[in-house]
């Protein structure tokens, strides 16, 4: 790796939070994880997971499949999808949409009634305060327009941001975000953040941990090949742009004497000077 890519990569390493796509993904393998988070992000301090998956695929009909990053079956036969997103690059809400339509149909079976169509909610977990409006918690709910009637169609979507306004979600997004931040009443999360950090810091690193490292490492050169291919472009078309910059000013100032030619107005000769040719050259643009 150059040395902005292993500065990046320590850096990163240095800080493993499960807010890092790597480092929740590996503690989503733990159903006592899954159920700490998700009573907090649903706000359901009784909430049972019955079974967790991390990097559980799922196929569309198309067959594009999709990862992910933690999907848990609730006790009450809700089935939920936690993604975790660092970056404000795409359309966060149309990705919803899609992962909740892909996770809907990789459930059905064929010949399923739509009384069958599974309860999902996807939660997405932000670094970044997703709509703007200073929330840790946004609830998307369906509304009859000029009504206060509420409609349930099975799918519930639920954003969290790390906006600290003092409630529970925001003590857990600090856990999730900031390097040194641990607390008891995220006793779960805590330990395994803190184990993490500890050993990575060592000269032992368990499997587990270096499934972690690699992944971070992964993506720092990934980010890092991404950002060199931009720079490489960015400069194709700037060179492009100067060298069309300085045709088009040839062909302006060979137009311009071609027609002084054509008027009498210069010499075939004084013209090709011009226009640092040579006389049987010049010609050729008077034809």
């Amino acid at each position: 790796m150059e040395l902005k890519s292993k500065q990046r990569f320590m850096e990163a390493i240095g800080t493993l939070n499960p807010i890092e796509d790597a480092v929740f993904r590996k503690m989503a393998e733990s159903i006592e994880f899954c159920e700490e988070i998700l009573r907090v992000f649903l706000q359901e301090p009784k909430l049972r997971v019955v079974s967790n998956h991390s990097q559980h695929s799922v196929t569309s009909i198309e067959g594009r499949s999709v990862i992910l990053d933690a999907y848990c079956e609730l006790e009450d036969g809700r089935k939920v999808n936690v993604e975790v997103q660092n970056a404000n690059n795409t359309d966060h809400q149309r990705r919803v949409r899609y992962y909740g339509s892909v996770l809907t149909t990789s459930l059905m079976k064929k010949g399923d009634s739509f009384d069958k169509v599974p309860n999902i909610c996807i939660v997405y977990v932000c670094n970044f305060d997703i709509f703007g409006l200073n929330k840790s918690l946004y609830v998307i709910k369906r509304i009859i327009d000029k009504t206060e009637v509420e409609l349930d169609n099975g799918l519930q979507e639920i954003y969290i941001s790390p906006v600290n306004d003092g409630s529970l979600i925001a003590e857990l997004m600090r856990v999730f975000t900031e390097s040194d931040v641990y607390n008891l009443k995220f006793p779960v999360t805590s330990e395994m953040k803190l184990r993490f950090n500890r050993e990575t810091k060592g000269e032992k690193m368990t499997e587990a941990l270096r499934g972690v490292y690699e992944a971070l490492r992964e993506e720092v050169d990934r980010e890092s090949m991404k950002a060199a291919m931009r720079e490489g472009m960015e400069r194709g078309i700037e060179e492009g742009r100067a060298r069309g910059i300085e045709e088009g000013i040839a062909k302006g100032v060979l137009s311009s004497l071609v027609s002084l030619v054509k008027d009498g107005l210069i010499s075939v000769s004084e013209a090709a000077k011009r226009a640092d040719m040579s006389e049987e050259d010049f010609k050729k643009y008077l034809e």
